[in-house]
This record gives C-alpha cells, structure tokens and sequence, in this order.
C-alpha cells in the first residue's frame, strides 16, 4: 500500500513523500518499508524509528524526508491501517471441510480446513471460521464473525441429574447457540447450547481465547471477555460489561450494563449497573483496595 493511500483511508495528513509499504511492524523494529505507529509527544524518540512511515500525532518539524502520517488518534488509525494489509484469514481454501446437508453457509463466508458444520447450523455472509472449529446442529451465527481456531460451539452443557445410587446422569440439551453479528471469538473457546432455550452472544462482543461460556447464559451488545473468564449457567452480562483476565462468574448472576470485573475476581452475587468489582468474593473495588491496605498495613499478613 502507498503511504498517499493509507493517509486517506485513515483521514489523516501526510507529511513527506509517498511511498510503497509492505507490512506493518512495531516501532522498534520497523524498516524503510514498513508502516509503524508512535503514541507518544516526543520528536525526538520519534526519530528514532526507521520506519518508511509512522503514523503519529506529534505534528513534523524536520522530517521532510521522511513519511508521516498526523492523526488525531494513534491507535484507531492503526487499527484501520492494519486492515488494509493481506491478512491469514483471506485464505479461501477450504479442503478437508465437513458441512451437513442441512445447514446453510452464506457467501462469502470462509470456513478453513478440518471445520465441521453440523446439521441445521445458519452461518451468514462475510464470516470466518478457523481452523479445527467445530459448530454443532443448529447454532445461528450471523454475519461479520470470526471464531478462532479449535473454538467448540454448541456443544451440550455441563447438566448432571445425580440418582439415589449416586450417579450422575446427563440431562439432555436441546437448546442452540445464538451468536449475533460482528462478534469475534477467540481460540479454544467453548461455549455450550442451551437446556431448552438458548445461549446468546450479543452484537459487537468480543471474547478472547480460552473462555468457557455455559448453557444459557446470555451476553449483550459490545462486551469484552478475556482470557480465561469462567460464565456458568444461566448468568447475564447486559451490554457493555467487561471480564477482565480469569475472572469467573457464578451460575444465574445478573451483571449490569457497563460492569468492570477486574481480573482473578469470582462474581458470586449480582453486580449493579457501572459498577467496578474486584476481589474473591467480588465486591466494590475501592472496598477490595481498602481492605487489601489495612491488611498489609496492620502487619497481618506477610510477605512471602
């Protein structure tokens, strides 16, 4: 891509010349023709980069021979610029592809090798479905989705019914997995259909890799969840929330819309609207702080 072009494509102003851009790479690292970015004020450590050009805000004093982009926003720019390079899931191969009879794949939409679409499954236009992903009967995806590779939806959830001799016997799932447009799903991500009804994934949500969602559990519009976050069944995250890092989420707990779940945190009871918790059990993070000062402060627990 030349340089002229990405400056129009991310609405900023270029300063220098134009000129050919293979990749993108980190500011450190980058070369003569490769694309970086800078986020910081300084000019100086701006210099520094060999990059052929940068996007940045820091307006050019003595960089006519070089290539800037001047941006208002470093980092949403990046973003647009980077999806203008060739990215791996623009692979259109799809050999060694499993799709039942009965389901129906929108165009274009790509599935990548070893996926397995089962029976009666809906996937619309302009997803992708890595590799090794398996998407059991009936899951309505929409369009604009991407799931990672190895990701399993709509498997059967963990329901166990235990009898007077102490066996646990399955309870069988009829649900569907429901996941809505521009969602995008992660590696080794699980999430399990509903008893009955349904579990839903919200429009524009994103989920990082290896996070299991139960059956039913429903998720709203815009939400981040990542890695490693547990959500047992039949808990809600209204729109907006967001599960920091191994944080988990008790079985039909309802958290509010724009909820912050700081990371390692185990939510056991509802979390109001806004609101930020952190903590085992999860309580208001100024609480958890104050409580986290005075222990360490009155000597009653020790460094290890």
């Amino acid at each position: 891509m030349n340089s002229r072009d990405l400056a129009r494509l991310v609405e900023g102003k270029l300063w220098g010349h134009g000129i050919e851009l293979k990749r993108p790479a980190p500011f450190a690292q980058a070369k003569k023709d490769e694309l970086t970015f800078y986020t910081g004020d300084d000019p100086g450590e701006l210099e520094k980069s060999d990059a052929g050009c940068v996007l940045t805000r820091v307006k050019p004093a003595r960089f006519a021979a070089r290539s800037l982009i001047v941006v208002e926003d470093v980092r949403r720019a990046w973003a647009k610029a980077l999806d203008a390079f060739p990215s791996p899931y623009e692979e259109k191969a799809e050999d060694l592809v499993y799709v039942a009879g009965s389901a129906k794949v929108a165009s274009p939409t790509v599935l990548l090798p070893f996926t397995y679409v089962g029976p009666e499954v809906e996937i619309g236009t302009e997803c992708v479905i890595g590799p090794n992903v398996t998407v059991h009967a009936k899951t309505r995806i929409g369009s604009g989705v991407r799931i990672g590779a190895g990701s399993v939806i709509g498997s059967p959830g963990f329901g166990y019914i235990t009898d007077q001799d102490g066996k646990h016997l399955p309870i069988n799932h009829l649900g569907i997995v429901v996941i809505e447009n521009d969602v995008h799903i992660g590696a080794g991500v699980c999430i399990d259909r509903g008893t009955v009804s349904e579990t839903r994934i919200g429009e524009g949500t994103r989920i990082d890799n290896l996070v299991h969602i139960a059956h039913n559990v429903r998720i709203g519009r815009n939400c981040i969840i990542t890695g490693q976050c547990g959500i047992a069944g039949s808990a809600v995250l209204e729109d907006g929330v967001v599960l920091a890092g191994q944080s988990g989420v008790k079985d039909h707990v309802h958290i509010g819309a724009g909820a912050v779940v700081y990371a390692k945190s185990a939510v056991f009871k509802n979390v109001a609207p806004g609101e930020r918790v952190s903590g085992i059990p999860a309580r208001p993070h100024r609480t958890t702080l104050r409580a986290q000062a005075r222990l360490y402060r009155d000597g009653t627990a020790e460094d290890s």
